[in-house]
């Protein structure tokens, strides 16, 4: 990403114990896309991206939530969601 490109870091939660997911909002090319995209800590203890992840146009947004929530009914379905009160 270029000193122009922008990312606003909306959450990021822990992979395991070197890595974490970090979801952004972030100008590439002039255009919104939704980046989701592992980090590790580099030499210096700094978070940098990595090659793993993905990024959309924010467009593709609803599509992206439909697939999250079928996901996790999903899980449920297979008893490998745990909810709130277990």
């Amino acid at each position: 990403m270029s000193d122009g490109d922008r990312a606003q870091v909306v959450a990021k939660f822990e992979k395991n114990s070197r890595e974490e997911i970090w979801v952004s909002l972030d100008d590439f090319r002039g255009r919104k896309i939704i980046n989701i995209r592992v980090h590790y800590k580099g030499e210096t203890g700094e978070w940098l991206p990595g090659k793993q992840g993905i990024a959309m146009s924010v467009e593709r947004y609803r599509d992206l939530a439909q697939a999250i929530l079928q996901l996790g009914e999903r899980l449920q379905h297979d008893g490998l969601l745990r909810t709130a009160d277990r």
